[in-house]
């Protein structure tokens, strides 16, 4: 992995100490830069967690990825830049009180300075562009605020938004292990999520990534534009989707 390339590909300056403020430079770097994208999948192209082959997708190709691959390319150069970042997973929340299947979802929890963070630069629009403390801090972020929540009765963490009045949950984890999760363990699932008839990820495009202002989302043939407190929704023809992703997201499809 060559790091300079890396840096220059999601506009970042190299810092060389592992402090919470870069930390927060290099992540909202990389949600702005690198778009959340499920095109292999969709081409029935397989999915690689090596770091190799995530850094030439990534990087010298300039493409995006799902969670893993972005999360997981995210956590190599995290390494590399001298932080101690550990995987974890997690369950999205669907709505209507239904919950996504279990620990699908991958990202990332970095200590600093003593404290736990909450990193994750593979959720599409909804990422948190600013490291999430574990104390229950809410980070005020351009389109919301969001918080790490513990549920003591349970033993459960939730990663929530707040973007109107209401608080909403994002995804759920169990408390942090650093050993518990790894690019081996987290492989059947990333399998699991191009193959099964269960996953929603084989079927349509999702396309998504954050802005300045807000998010851009084509998921199937609906594009929805957040900026600021505009939000705008529009169907796309089969016909638009090839330069609805080229112009949005820097994609060819």
């Amino acid at each position: 992995m060559d790091i300079e390339k890396y840096l220059d590909r999601i506009d970042a300056v190299k810092i060389n100490e592992p402090t919470l403020d870069y930390l927060a430079h290099i992540q909202k770097q990389h949600v702005l830069c690198v778009p959340f994208e499920n095109v292999d999948i969709i081409r029935k192209k397989r999915l690689s967690l090596n770091v190799d082959a995530l850094y030439q997708k990534l990087v010298i190709e300039r493409h995006g990825g799902v969670c893993y691959e972005l999360n997981g390319s995210f956590f190599h150069l995290l390494e590399e830049l001298g932080f101690r970042p550990y995987l974890m997973a997690g369950t999205v929340y669907a709505g209507n009180g239904k919950w996504a299947f279990e620990n699908t979802h991958m990202f990332i929890i970095v200590p600093v300075d003593g404290e736990e963070y909450l990193v994750d630069v593979g959720f599409g629009g909804n990422c948190p562009r600013l490291p999430v403390p574990f104390s229950g801090e809410e980070v005020i972020d351009t389109d919301g605020i969001y918080r790490v929540k513990k549920e003591e009765a349970v033993s459960l963490y939730y990663l929530q938004k707040k973007s109107s009045d209401e608080w909403e949950t994002l995804y759920r984890f169990e408390p942090p292990t650093p050993d518990k999760w790894t690019f081996e363990t987290i492989q059947p699932i990333c399998v699991w999520t191009e193959t099964s008839p269960d996953s929603k990820f084989n079927k349509i495009y999702f396309l998504s990534r954050v802005t300045e202002d807000g998010r851009i989302t084509l998921s199937g043939d609906t594009l929805t534009i957040v900026n600021g407190s505009e939000k705008v929704k529009e169907k796309v023809e089969d016909c638009e989707i090839s330069e609805v992703a080229r112009r949005y997201f820097g994609l060819e499809i």
